[in-house]
């Protein structure tokens, strides 16, 4: 089918919808306003000397429900480039050796372009125009995927009142990520540390690419009370739960992050394609607060805007 379309946003629900298309014989490219692919699924390198550790510090890990993306999951771990995490049951995986690796294969034949974002979208007759912050003028295509965070796709589609109303369903927690690093790796040190339901204000706390780079996520609560708050505020009080857990150790704190739209609290409810154009969103805001649920929600979004497109 020699249509195009414009997929926004470089996470998993902008690959997988993109792979979904090309399934179809569908080209299209995707554009993001990031340096790198991957959204949430964030990675950050630490040089030693010759080497590279990597911090994980948005999604920790991703789990497989659904036959299609075990299937992703099995392909990528024959080929090396995701490994079981942990001893969980139902069991977890990551990228290998970063999360950003998972991704980077998995979209390695599509069309993707960094440093670019998506200001406007609007109609003209049966095609939807862009309007980027870079060429600064309109681009037509056949249709569009918008894939950012529900509160910013709602700004972005503001000529698309059935989506908005969709979007504005949902809601987000957000979430505190400190990374730190060791002075020397302690004893008997596990890979991941999980504080749901214990007092304090910490979540989880999981090594990256090795024992000596680390992430600290805060829990929802003190996540959507403070997100907005001094980072060094933020800093000292992670770093003081961070030093109680490992008192006899020395930390280095190496960079704060904080995702103001993280995990999903409430999915949005509603139609994910505009009922006469062919615009459509996707995002784990539709599915689920987790991986395997932006990869759902891709899929589910390319279906539609390739039956909108052959009618």
């Amino acid at each position: 089918m020699s249509k195009k379309v414009i997929i926004i946003g470089s996470g998993i629900a902008g690959i997988s919808s993109s792979l979904k298309l090309k399934s179809y014989g569908i080209n299209s490219i995707i554009v993001d306003k990031g340096n790198f692919i991957g959204g949430r699924i964030s990675t950050r390198e630490i040089r030693n000397g010759a080497s590279s550790s990597f911090f994980f510090h948005g999604a920790q890990f991703f789990t497989a429900k659904t036959h299609e993306f075990k299937k992703i999951i099995s392909s990528g771990i024959n080929a090396k480039y995701i490994k079981e995490f942990g001893s969980f049951n139902p069991k977890k995986y990551r990228g290998n050796k970063t999360m950003r690796d998972f991704l980077l294969n998995l979209s390695k034949e599509l069309h993707i372009q960094q440093k670019m974002k998506i200001i406007k979208i609007k109609t003209d007759n049966n095609r939807i125009k862009v309007l980027d912050d870079k060429i600064e003028e309109w681009t037509s295509y056949d249709g569009v995927i918008s894939t950012p965070p529900a509160p910013q796709n709602y700004q972005l589609l503001n000529q698309f009142p059935s989506l908005q109303k969709t979007l504005k369903t949902g809601s987000y927690h957000a979430c505190i990520a400190l990374m730190f690093t060791f002075d020397e790796i302690p004893l008997y040190l596990n890979t991941h540390y999980d504080f749901y339901n214990k007092p304090g204000i910490l979540s989880w706390m999981a090594c990256g690419s090795d024992l000596s780079v680390w992430t600290a996520h805060t829990n929802e609560k003190f996540s959507d009370l403070n997100y907005h708050k001094d980072k060094n505020f933020l800093k000292e009080k992670i770093m003081s739960s961070i030093e109680r857990f490992f008192f006899r150790s020395k930390i280095r704190f190496h960079s704060l992050h904080v995702w103001r739209y993280a995990k999903v609290a409430k999915k949005c409810l509603g139609p994910q394609i505009d009922p006469k154009y062919p615009v459509s969103i996707a995002g784990d805001f539709l599915e689920g607060p987790n991986v395997e649920a932006a990869f759902i929600s891709g899929n589910k979004a390319a279906k539609l805007i390739f039956d909108r497109l052959k009618n």
